[in-house]
């Protein structure tokens, strides 16, 4: 039987349905008002997991998953700066429901693609209003509720248990409340059941205190309770959950029906990414669908979910997404090996000892990552493929990796096996020469090849296998080699960090070629994480240019981070970062290196910034000293860096990262020397414009946040603090 942690009473149990044979699970579903990111779908593999270990016990498993559409979409926020998807969604004429319809469509689709089952019932919060309306008057009838205002409010201090799930107690509780401040309150704990439509809400319905609706905790009570009871088993969500949400409904469930309302809470940890939370403020959100469009299977991702044990984090990273891929195709080969394998059909008996081994660990805590070790270990047993087969097949009930058949794209056309056929009598007659030259045509045409002593097997390469065979490609600059000891082998070393936008890059690529034939200039670009064919022209572009290096990252990495792979591999003397909004007119090289060649100048560029109390900048330095430079142009000598440093990475959003590296230059003493004539020309800057306000705010704030930190208490650095001559003494 099944042992797992409830955090209800915060240790592992034995779990015991309420009714001997079945389960009643309910999964706290998505918000259908955007995409479902790789960590919330981490925690809807943790419920699917949960279920099959359930099945594979022979249980009956009722599972409910809400669909929240109602009470998150608010009118007058959208017209403040909201999500451009569903603004432009809006401006087309459709409807709140329409929209939400667009995105529990995708939500289904991501769930399909992962392999996870589907929940026996998928209710929508709009269609059980009239339920919430009935737990809300059953809360005010039996006093845990009370009205202020049109609104309901649950009276935190009538449930004396209320802290019991999250452990947030008195002071502890005071400073864990996520709320603004509602002055109709009693107690700024309480929480709404039920909230006075707005003027201008499109989403409102009738109740017994007028016009309004639903608070975001009662839809779960309501829609839980109708198919699953009063009493229910299992209910599952993330951490995040924890509280205020699922604090929040137990008070309110238990106090309209009397009694306890679930009687095991299961958790799942957070999915960091790159080391960090997931967040859209982060800019290292990831969706099922930018793994695909980057060639990895969605199951991989399911693999790399199952090796790390649904109570602990897991930090995705792109490095750990490709040993995923490359080892679940390893086991659909040996899977494929297996059933074209003539081996004995009776099972030794030490199949059922590995059989044993493996769904013990499942049982255990849900320790999936110890069943996968289990299964790898029966992979490279001695057991016989028949046996293999059989476990394999068993085990995937619980994995859910789709590997209890030959997947679809392993097909291969009969013309593909002439071909092969005909280079396996080529091999007989000891003709290799053309037995590889036929291999190599087969590889150029998507096939991978594998010969063995008694014949060879062809299927098509992956997806994931042909992007791997284009260009080699890095996760993070810690991978890019570091070329800033070795001696300069060029004048200049121009440097863009690619995003997407291919027009852009092939525009600032063209001038910057045309500017530079005249130099000792190399071009570096690295291209990060684009998915739009930006890889794809760089590649043509730097064919037969001797002086032109692409980096591709095989995601987005962050904009620092970008730029730093550019400069540990420069090597030229003067350095010209640029970003691709920026299009040069003329020729200004031999400018920027007579301005360098004045060893207290660190930062050389157009486009100066000056402050009088770094918390506004503003670009209005055309000659002369500056206390940072914008980005689109900021020019240095290589050498400084071995002083200076390189950017920091913590930036992964542009904004205020060139404010930033300004600084470090100012700290060690250097100046930074601006002169607007230089020939350059600015077009839209896409990466911000394509940003709504809402992410636009929140990406710069974090980041001006950082500089503060670091520089905040250096006024020492600003221009204003010291002589207040600019000068002008500029080179030509």
């Amino acid at each position: 039987m099944l042992h797992i942690y409830n955090t209800l009473s915060n240790r592992v149990e034995e779990f015991k349905p309420l009714n001997p044979g079945h389960v009643s699970m309910y999964t706290c579903g998505p918000t259908v008002y955007r995409f479902a990111h790789i960590g919330n779908l981490r925690s809807y593999l943790m419920a699917d997991w949960i279920r099959r270990a359930f099945l594979q016990q022979g249980l009956q498993v009722q599972h409910i998953k809400n669909i929240t559409d109602v009470g998150h979409m608010r009118q007058e926020q959208l017209e403040r700066g909201g999500d451009k998807i569903i603004l432009a969604a809006l401006s087309e004429g459709k409807t709140p429901q329409e929209i939400a319809e667009f995105y529990t469509e995708a939500f289904h689709e991501d769930e399909s693609k992962l392999n996870i089952m589907k929940a026996s019932q998928y209710p929508k919060a709009t269609e059980f209003v009239p339920q919430m309306i009935n737990v809300i008057q059953q809360l005010v009838d039996r006093g845990f509720a009370y009205e202020a205002g049109s609104n309901i409010y649950f009276d935190v201090s009538k449930y004396s248990k209320y802290g019991q799930l999250s452990g947030n107690t008195g002071i502890d509780l005071m400073d864990g409340v996520r709320m603004e401040v509602d002055p109709l309150k009693k107690d700024p704990r309480d929480f709404t059941l039920w909230k006075h439509a707005e003027p201008g809400r499109p989403m409102k319905w009738n109740s017994p205190w007028g016009e309004g609706f639903p608070g975001w905790h009662i839809e779960c009570s309501a829609m839980s309770s109708h198919y699953l009871g009063a009493g229910q088993d299992l209910h599952t969500g993330g951490v995040d959950n924890i509280f205020p949400h699922h604090e929040d409904e137990i008070a309110q469930s238990e106090g309209a029906f009397g009694h306890q309302h679930v009687n095991y809470w299961i958790h799942g940890q957070h999915l960091l990414a790159d080391g960090a939370k997931m967040a859209k403020s982060s800019g290292n959100v990831f969706l099922i669908d930018d793994l695909v469009s980057r060639g990895f299977d969605p199951l991989s991702f399911r693999y790399l979910c199952s090796t790390v044990r649904y109570r602990h984090r897991l930090n995705f990273t792109f490095n750990s997404l490709k040993a995923s891929e490359k080892a679940l195709t390893n086991l659909r080969d040996r899977v494929w090996s297996w059933q074209n394998s003539d081996t004995p059909d009776n099972l030794p008996p030490e199949t059922e000892e590995w059989r044993q081994k493996f769904w013990t660990a499942v049982q255990n805590d849900l320790d999936i990552p110890t069943a996968v070790a289990v299964m790898w270990e029966m992979v490279k047993s001695e057991l016989p493929s028949t046996a293999k087969l059989n476990l394999i097949t068993d085990f995937d009930r619980v994995l859910g990796l789709s590997l209890d058949g030959i997947p679809p794209e392993y097909e291969v056309p009969d013309s593909i096996i002439r071909t092969i056929n005909d280079r396996s009598d080529l091999r007989d007659e000891d003709q290799y020469d053309k037995s590889d030259t036929l291999r190599s045509e087969l590889s150029a045409e998507g096939y991978l090849i594998e010969d063995s002593n008694l014949k060879t097997r062809v299927r098509p390469k992956t997806s994931f296998e042909k992007l791997q065979d284009r260009w080699p490609t890095v996760s993070s600059s810690r991978e890019v080699e570091s070329l800033l000891e070795l001696p300069d082998k060029y004048d200049y070393s121009l440097i863009l960090n690619a995003y997407n936008y291919v027009s852009d890059v092939e525009r600032w690529a063209t001038s910057a070629l045309k500017y530079t034939d005249s130099h000792s200039a190399e071009i570096i670009i690295v291209d990060n994480g684009s998915t739009d064919g930006t890889a794809e022209w760089l590649e043509e572009f730097k064919a037969k240019r001797e002086n032109v290096k692409v980096i591709h990252c095989d995601h987005v990495i962050g904009d620092a981070a970008g730029k730093n792979i550019a400069l540990k591999q420069c090597q030229g003397t003067n350095i010209l970062l640029f970003d691709a909004s920026v299009e040069l007119v003329g020729d200004f090289l031999a400018t920027v290196g007579k301005n360098l060649s004045d060893e207290s100048v660190g930062i050389f560029g157009p486009y100066g910034l000056s402050t009088d109390d770094m918390q506004h900048f503003h670009e209005e330095v055309e000659h002369g000293d500056s206390d940072a430079m914008q980005a689109y142009c900021m020019t240095f000598r290589r050498n400084s860096l071995k002083t200076v440093g390189l950017m920091r990475e913590a930036f992964r959003f542009y904004r205020n990262l060139d404010i930033d590296f300004s600084f470090q230059f100012k700290d060690k003493g250097y100046r930074i020397l601006a002169d607007n004539s230089l020939p350059l020309t600015r077009h839209e800057h896409r990466q911000w414009t394509e940003l709504d306000d809402n992410q636009r705010d929140e990406l710069s704030r974090k980041n001006f946040g950082r500089f503060l930190k670091r520089w905040g208490n250096r006024p020492d650095l600003l221009i204003t603090s010291g002589a207040k001559g600019f000068i002008t003494g500029f080179h030509h």
